[in-house]
Parts: structure tokens; sequence; C-alpha cells
């Protein structure tokens, strides 16, 4: 399997949703991979800090910001279903 299969098996890794053999499966990869192994670390730190933050109420995204993002995310998804 490419690296690019194991992207995303390491975000569902973090978030414990693999069955026990995808567990065994990236465990194994990330041993091999020093390139998956540094993205792991990378995405599992960003997870972590983008909780404390939630949690904290550091971080507000003002509301109009938000309302343009998701108003941008729809033009473009409306854009590729066709």
């Amino acid at each position: 399997m490419k690296c690019e299969k194991y992207l995303e098996l390491i975000s569902l890794y973090i978030d414990r949703d693999l069955d026990q053999d995808e567990v065994d499966l990236v465990e194994e990869h990330l041993c091999l991979c020093e390139n998956c192994m540094i993205f792991f670390r990378t995405l599992k730190k960003t997870v972590a800090l983008s909780r404390v933050y939630y949690r904290k109420k550091y971080c507000r995204v003002p509301k109009n910001v938000s309302e343009r993002v998701f108003y941008q995310l729809r033009v473009i998804y409306e854009k590729e279903k066709f």
C-alpha cells in the first residue's frame, strides 16, 4: 500500500476509528516510514492543540468570517459536482 492511502488511515487511527487489523497495519507502516511518522506526529499535535483551544475558547472565529468560508466552500463544492 502506498503512503497516500496511509495518510487517510493515520487520520482514522488518531480518531480511533479503525479495526484492529487496520491499527496493526498503520502501526507497522509508521515503524517503517519516517515521512508518515512525521505526518502522524504533526497531525496528532494539531488535533491535540485544536482540542485545547476549543475547550478553553481561546480562539473564536468571527461569525462573518465563518459565514464567508462556508459560502466559499459551497461554491467550490457546487462547481466540482458538475
